[in-house]
Protein backbone atom coordinates (compact mmCIF):
# COMPACT_ATOMS: atom_id res chain seq x y z
CA UNK A 1 0.00 0.00 0.00
CA UNK A 2 1.41 3.34 -0.93
CA UNK A 3 1.81 6.37 1.31
CA UNK A 4 -0.68 8.18 -0.94
CA UNK A 5 -3.43 5.62 -0.19
CA UNK A 6 -2.80 5.88 3.59
CA UNK A 7 -3.01 9.68 3.45
CA UNK A 8 -6.28 9.55 1.47
CA UNK A 9 -7.80 7.08 3.98
CA UNK A 10 -6.97 9.51 6.82
CA UNK A 11 -7.75 12.80 5.08
CA UNK A 12 -11.22 11.85 3.73
CA UNK A 13 -12.70 10.94 7.16
CA UNK A 14 -11.24 14.16 8.64
CA UNK A 15 -12.84 16.25 5.88
CA UNK A 16 -16.20 14.50 6.44
CA UNK A 17 -16.02 15.19 10.20
CA UNK A 18 -15.23 18.87 9.55
CA UNK A 19 -18.18 19.19 7.14
CA UNK A 20 -20.57 17.56 9.65
CA UNK A 21 -19.33 19.80 12.49
CA UNK A 22 -19.67 22.95 10.35
CA UNK A 23 -23.19 21.91 9.30
CA UNK A 24 -24.25 21.43 12.92
CA UNK A 25 -22.91 24.85 13.89
CA UNK A 26 -24.57 26.61 10.96
CA UNK A 27 -27.98 24.90 11.13
CA UNK A 28 -28.45 24.72 14.90
CA UNK A 29 -30.64 27.67 15.97
CA UNK A 30 -29.25 29.75 18.78
CA UNK A 31 -31.28 30.92 21.77
CA UNK A 32 -31.78 34.46 20.42
CA UNK A 33 -33.24 33.23 17.12
CA UNK A 34 -35.66 30.95 18.97
CA UNK A 35 -36.70 33.82 21.26
CA UNK A 36 -37.50 36.09 18.27
CA UNK A 37 -39.68 33.42 16.69
CA UNK A 38 -41.66 33.04 19.91
CA UNK A 39 -42.21 36.81 20.20
CA UNK A 40 -43.48 37.07 16.63
CA UNK A 41 -46.68 35.08 17.08
CA UNK A 42 -49.33 36.34 14.66
CA UNK A 43 -52.56 37.66 16.18
CA UNK A 44 -55.58 37.36 13.93
CA UNK A 45 -59.24 38.10 13.48
CA UNK A 46 -60.92 36.51 10.47
CA UNK A 47 -58.75 37.13 7.39
CA UNK A 48 -56.74 39.87 9.16
CA UNK A 49 -53.60 39.41 11.28
CA UNK A 50 -50.74 41.44 12.71
CA UNK A 51 -47.30 39.99 13.33
CA UNK A 52 -46.87 40.62 17.08
CA UNK A 53 -48.70 41.52 20.27
CA UNK A 54 -46.03 44.01 21.41
CA UNK A 55 -43.86 46.47 19.54
CA UNK A 56 -41.20 48.96 20.54
CA UNK A 57 -41.49 52.58 19.45
CA UNK A 58 -39.96 52.75 15.96
CA UNK A 59 -40.93 49.24 14.86
CA UNK A 60 -43.16 48.69 11.84
CA UNK A 61 -46.58 47.13 12.38
CA UNK A 62 -47.29 44.55 9.68
CA UNK A 63 -50.90 43.72 8.74
CA UNK A 64 -51.60 40.68 6.58
CA UNK A 65 -54.98 40.15 4.93
CA UNK A 66 -55.59 36.77 3.33
CA UNK A 67 -58.88 35.14 2.36
CA UNK A 68 -61.12 38.21 2.31
CA UNK A 69 -64.55 37.24 0.95
CA UNK A 70 -65.96 38.90 -2.18
CA UNK A 71 -68.82 40.50 -0.26
CA UNK A 72 -66.65 41.93 2.54
CA UNK A 73 -66.15 45.66 2.41
CA UNK A 74 -65.17 48.10 5.12
CA UNK A 75 -62.35 49.97 6.78
CA UNK A 76 -59.42 48.84 8.90
CA UNK A 77 -58.83 51.44 11.59
CA UNK A 78 -55.68 51.61 13.68
CA UNK A 79 -56.74 53.40 16.87
CA UNK A 80 -54.07 54.95 19.07
CA UNK A 81 -54.55 55.55 22.79
CA UNK A 82 -55.45 59.05 23.96
CA UNK A 83 -55.65 57.99 27.62
CA UNK A 84 -56.58 54.83 29.53
CA UNK A 85 -60.17 54.81 28.24
CA UNK A 86 -60.23 56.65 24.89
CA UNK A 87 -58.69 56.06 21.45
CA UNK A 88 -58.37 58.11 18.28
CA UNK A 89 -58.15 56.94 14.66
CA UNK A 90 -54.54 57.04 13.51
CA UNK A 91 -54.84 55.37 10.09
CA UNK A 92 -57.87 54.18 8.10
CA UNK A 93 -57.42 51.62 5.32
CA UNK A 94 -60.43 50.86 3.11
CA UNK A 95 -60.83 47.31 1.82
CA UNK A 96 -63.16 45.65 -0.69
CA UNK A 97 -63.16 41.90 -1.28
CA UNK A 98 -64.48 42.44 -4.82
CA UNK A 99 -61.20 44.04 -5.85
CA UNK A 100 -58.68 42.29 -3.54
CA UNK A 101 -58.95 39.21 -1.35
CA UNK A 102 -55.34 39.40 -0.21
CA UNK A 103 -53.07 42.33 0.63
CA UNK A 104 -50.41 43.46 3.08
CA UNK A 105 -49.96 46.81 4.75
CA UNK A 106 -47.34 48.10 7.12
CA UNK A 107 -46.71 51.37 8.88
CA UNK A 108 -44.64 52.86 11.64
CA UNK A 109 -46.24 55.30 14.08
CA UNK A 110 -43.89 58.30 14.03
CA UNK A 111 -43.51 61.45 16.03
CA UNK A 112 -45.14 64.27 14.10
CA UNK A 113 -46.71 67.55 15.15
CA UNK A 114 -49.46 67.30 12.50
CA UNK A 115 -50.97 64.07 13.80
CA UNK A 116 -50.51 64.92 17.48
CA UNK A 117 -47.77 62.40 18.21
CA UNK A 118 -45.41 64.72 20.05
CA UNK A 119 -43.42 62.27 22.18
CA UNK A 120 -42.92 58.56 22.76
CA UNK A 121 -45.63 58.81 25.45
CA UNK A 122 -48.17 59.61 22.69
CA UNK A 123 -47.25 56.46 20.76
CA UNK A 124 -46.82 54.04 23.66
CA UNK A 125 -49.86 52.24 25.00
CA UNK A 126 -52.62 49.83 23.99
CA UNK A 127 -53.65 50.20 20.35
CA UNK A 128 -56.70 48.69 18.68
CA UNK A 129 -57.19 47.44 15.12
CA UNK A 130 -60.92 47.71 14.30
CA UNK A 131 -62.58 46.24 11.22
CA UNK A 132 -65.51 48.57 10.56
CA UNK A 133 -68.19 47.12 8.29
CA UNK A 134 -67.55 43.54 9.47
CA UNK A 135 -68.33 41.31 12.42
CA UNK A 136 -64.66 40.55 13.07
CA UNK A 137 -63.32 41.07 16.58
CA UNK A 138 -60.85 43.88 17.22
CA UNK A 139 -57.16 43.06 17.51
CA UNK A 140 -55.36 44.64 20.45
CA UNK A 141 -51.63 45.25 20.60
CA UNK A 142 -49.25 47.28 22.70
CA UNK A 143 -46.49 49.69 21.79
CA UNK A 144 -43.97 49.78 24.61
CA UNK A 145 -42.39 53.06 25.71
CA UNK A 146 -38.92 51.93 24.62
CA UNK A 147 -36.89 51.60 21.44
CA UNK A 148 -35.16 48.50 20.09
CA UNK A 149 -31.44 48.10 20.77
CA UNK A 150 -30.71 48.27 17.02
CA UNK A 151 -32.61 51.57 16.56
CA UNK A 152 -30.22 54.49 16.98
CA UNK A 153 -32.69 57.21 15.98
CA UNK A 154 -33.39 59.92 18.53
CA UNK A 155 -36.99 60.01 19.66
CA UNK A 156 -36.93 63.59 20.89
CA UNK A 157 -40.29 65.34 21.44
CA UNK A 158 -41.43 67.36 18.39
CA UNK A 159 -44.10 69.54 20.06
Amino acid sequence: MSVYMVNVKVIIPIIIIIIIAASLIIFTPNEETTKNVIEEKWIGSGPFAIDKAQYNVGEKIFLDTDGLKFDEKGTIEFLRPINDTHHKAHIKIPFDGMSKQQFNYYFEPRLHLYNGLCSMDDIAGNWIVRFSGTQYEDINFEILNQVSSWDDRLMEPVC
